[in-house]
């Protein structure tokens, strides 16, 4: 006697000549349905993702950079004024040194003043730091 199976309600079927057969599943609602119609769909377009756009208000500028500079150098030196969000450091795409300057993005932007306040002017590496506000992308200075 052949082996029974089971189909996907559990149930044990067998066809007229005697033999096992699997039922096909019913087609209940088994359509494609896109994620916008979905359940939870009433969120809107995209919401249930972070904004991906940085907040350039709390962005900072450090020119006068050593070439020696890494990114966890001005880990170091501004993670005391506030959470950092990123850290940009422009690199030379061949030599992979530091072209002089980065960008800070602070998650608050009195941290990122507080930064500029006290660390503009500062000696760091044999040279003396300039911190400004970082303009906006897309402006040309």
């Amino acid at each position: 006697m052949p082996p029974l199976t089971d189909n996907i309600d559990g149930d044990k079927k067998q066809d007229q000549a005697g033999q096992n057969k699997q039922e096909a599943p019913a087609s209940k609602g088994a359509k494609y349905v896109p994620p916008s119609m979905r359940g939870g769909a009433e969120r809107g377009k995209g919401e249930s993702m972070k904004d991906s756009r940085r907040d350039e208000q709390a962005t900072i500028r450090v020119t006068n950079l050593s070439e020696d500079a890494r990114e966890s150098d001005l880990q170091e030196l501004f993670k005391n004024f506030g959470t950092i969000s990123r850290i940009y450091l422009a690199k030379d795409k061949q030599t992979q040194m530091s072209k002089g300057f980065a960008f800070i993005t602070f998650l608050h932007r009195g941290d990122a003043a507080r930064a500029i306040a006290s660390v503009s002017g500062f000696g760091y590496d044999h040279l003396i730091l300039n911190v400004e506000w970082a303009k906006p992308s897309g402006t040309q200075p």
